[in-house]
Protein backbone atom coordinates (compact mmCIF):
# COMPACT_ATOMS: atom_id res chain seq x y z
CA UNK A 1 0.00 0.00 0.00
CA UNK A 2 0.71 3.63 0.49
CA UNK A 3 2.86 4.94 3.12
CA UNK A 4 0.05 6.82 5.50
CA UNK A 5 -2.28 5.47 3.94
CA UNK A 6 -5.12 2.20 4.30
CA UNK A 7 -7.01 1.21 1.41
CA UNK A 8 -9.83 -1.12 0.37
CA UNK A 9 -10.51 -2.99 -2.75
CA UNK A 10 -14.39 -3.01 -3.14
CA UNK A 11 -14.61 -5.13 -6.18
CA UNK A 12 -13.46 -5.59 -10.00
CA UNK A 13 -15.21 -5.23 -13.18
CA UNK A 14 -14.77 -7.96 -15.94
CA UNK A 15 -15.10 -6.32 -19.17
CA UNK A 16 -16.20 -6.89 -23.14
CA UNK A 17 -17.22 -4.72 -26.32
CA UNK A 18 -20.00 -3.24 -27.31
CA UNK A 19 -21.01 -0.63 -29.70
CA UNK A 20 -24.60 0.48 -31.06
CA UNK A 21 -26.47 -2.69 -32.48
CA UNK A 22 -26.03 -1.57 -35.93
CA UNK A 23 -22.23 -1.48 -35.39
CA UNK A 24 -21.85 -4.63 -33.82
CA UNK A 25 -24.22 -6.26 -36.38
CA UNK A 26 -21.84 -5.85 -39.36
CA UNK A 27 -18.58 -6.81 -36.86
CA UNK A 28 -20.21 -9.60 -36.33
CA UNK A 29 -18.45 -12.40 -33.69
CA UNK A 30 -15.18 -14.32 -33.31
CA UNK A 31 -12.13 -12.74 -34.83
CA UNK A 32 -10.92 -10.26 -32.44
CA UNK A 33 -8.93 -9.03 -34.77
CA UNK A 34 -11.16 -7.65 -36.73
CA UNK A 35 -12.36 -5.08 -34.06
CA UNK A 36 -8.84 -3.38 -34.74
CA UNK A 37 -10.78 -2.42 -38.06
CA UNK A 38 -12.75 0.09 -36.17
CA UNK A 39 -12.23 3.16 -33.24
CA UNK A 40 -12.12 2.03 -30.34
CA UNK A 41 -13.91 4.33 -27.65
CA UNK A 42 -12.01 4.23 -24.43
CA UNK A 43 -11.57 7.07 -21.35
CA UNK A 44 -8.51 9.24 -19.94
CA UNK A 45 -7.00 5.21 -19.34
CA UNK A 46 -6.60 2.77 -22.64
CA UNK A 47 -5.38 0.06 -20.05
CA UNK A 48 -8.84 -1.83 -20.19
CA UNK A 49 -8.70 -2.20 -24.37
CA UNK A 50 -4.50 -3.45 -24.06
CA UNK A 51 -5.74 -6.22 -21.13
CA UNK A 52 -8.37 -7.41 -23.86
CA UNK A 53 -6.63 -8.01 -26.37
CA UNK A 54 -3.64 -9.20 -24.99
CA UNK A 55 -6.42 -11.56 -23.66
CA UNK A 56 -6.37 -12.52 -27.36
CA UNK A 57 -2.68 -12.77 -27.66
CA UNK A 58 -2.92 -9.31 -29.77
CA UNK A 59 -0.84 -6.04 -29.21
CA UNK A 60 -2.87 -2.77 -28.77
CA UNK A 61 -1.17 0.19 -28.72
CA UNK A 62 -4.29 3.25 -28.68
CA UNK A 63 -3.87 5.03 -32.56
CA UNK A 64 -4.97 8.18 -34.23
CA UNK A 65 -8.36 7.05 -35.16
CA UNK A 66 -9.20 5.71 -31.24
CA UNK A 67 -11.54 8.41 -29.51
CA UNK A 68 -11.00 8.80 -26.31
CA UNK A 69 -13.32 10.73 -23.67
CA UNK A 70 -12.84 11.56 -20.29
CA UNK A 71 -16.29 10.13 -18.82
CA UNK A 72 -17.53 7.38 -19.12
CA UNK A 73 -20.95 8.45 -20.00
CA UNK A 74 -19.51 10.17 -23.16
CA UNK A 75 -17.93 6.88 -23.76
CA UNK A 76 -21.25 5.11 -23.96
CA UNK A 77 -22.80 7.64 -25.51
CA UNK A 78 -20.40 8.05 -28.64
CA UNK A 79 -20.38 4.28 -28.73
CA UNK A 80 -24.38 3.93 -28.71
CA UNK A 81 -24.16 6.29 -31.37
CA UNK A 82 -22.05 4.32 -33.85
CA UNK A 83 -19.21 6.27 -33.59
CA UNK A 84 -16.71 2.85 -32.64
CA UNK A 85 -16.32 0.04 -30.02
CA UNK A 86 -16.20 0.92 -26.35
CA UNK A 87 -15.75 -1.55 -23.48
CA UNK A 88 -18.75 -2.24 -21.36
CA UNK A 89 -17.94 -1.72 -17.03
CA UNK A 90 -20.80 -3.83 -16.06
CA UNK A 91 -21.79 -1.38 -13.14
CA UNK A 92 -21.90 1.03 -15.34
CA UNK A 93 -22.90 -0.60 -18.68
CA UNK A 94 -25.09 -3.09 -18.27
CA UNK A 95 -28.83 -1.20 -18.08
CA UNK A 96 -27.83 0.45 -21.53
CA UNK A 97 -27.06 -3.13 -22.76
CA UNK A 98 -30.14 -4.82 -21.17
CA UNK A 99 -32.05 -2.19 -22.92
CA UNK A 100 -30.69 -2.06 -26.10
CA UNK A 101 -29.13 0.85 -26.84
CA UNK A 102 -25.99 -0.66 -26.52
CA UNK A 103 -25.08 -4.56 -28.14
CA UNK A 104 -22.44 -6.92 -27.11
CA UNK A 105 -19.60 -6.84 -30.02
CA UNK A 106 -17.67 -9.88 -28.38
CA UNK A 107 -18.92 -12.17 -25.16
CA UNK A 108 -15.38 -12.56 -24.07
CA UNK A 109 -14.67 -10.94 -20.76
CA UNK A 110 -11.12 -10.18 -19.16
CA UNK A 111 -10.48 -8.44 -15.97
CA UNK A 112 -10.36 -4.61 -16.08
CA UNK A 113 -6.78 -3.86 -14.28
CA UNK A 114 -8.75 -0.52 -13.13
CA UNK A 115 -10.63 -1.49 -9.79
CA UNK A 116 -12.49 -0.22 -7.24
CA UNK A 117 -10.64 1.01 -3.94
CA UNK A 118 -11.75 3.23 -0.47
CA UNK A 119 -8.91 4.72 0.74
CA UNK A 120 -8.40 6.90 3.70
CA UNK A 121 -5.50 8.33 5.30
CA UNK A 122 -4.28 6.46 8.66
CA UNK A 123 -5.63 6.97 12.33
CA UNK A 124 -8.89 6.97 14.24
CA UNK A 125 -11.70 7.52 11.41
CA UNK A 126 -14.61 9.81 12.77
CA UNK A 127 -18.12 7.85 13.79
CA UNK A 128 -19.88 9.29 10.45
CA UNK A 129 -17.13 8.58 7.99
CA UNK A 130 -16.94 4.84 9.46
CA UNK A 131 -20.77 4.47 9.12
CA UNK A 132 -20.29 5.89 5.51
CA UNK A 133 -17.31 3.27 4.58
CA UNK A 134 -18.95 0.78 6.40
CA UNK A 135 -22.27 1.26 4.11
CA UNK A 136 -20.05 1.53 1.36
CA UNK A 137 -18.48 -1.60 1.88
CA UNK A 138 -21.55 -3.54 2.68
CA UNK A 139 -23.00 -2.33 -0.67
CA UNK A 140 -20.20 -4.06 -2.30
CA UNK A 141 -20.06 -7.16 -0.63
CA UNK A 142 -16.50 -6.57 1.17
CA UNK A 143 -15.55 -9.39 3.06
CA UNK A 144 -16.15 -8.28 6.91
CA UNK A 145 -12.56 -8.91 8.17
CA UNK A 146 -11.17 -6.81 5.07
CA UNK A 147 -14.30 -3.93 6.06
CA UNK A 148 -12.78 -4.59 9.92
CA UNK A 149 -9.66 -4.07 8.72
CA UNK A 150 -10.03 -0.70 6.94
CA UNK A 151 -11.68 0.39 9.84
CA UNK A 152 -9.29 -0.01 12.34
CA UNK A 153 -10.83 -1.93 14.34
Amino acid sequence: GIPGRVSLRLFEEWVYPIASPALAASIGKGDASLLLKYPLIHDSDASGWRAWFAAMNIDYRPRAQDRRFEDYNLVLDAAASGLGIALARPPLAGQQVASGRLAIVDDRTVLNPVSYWMDRPEGKMRPAAADLAGRIAHAAGTDGAALKNFLGS
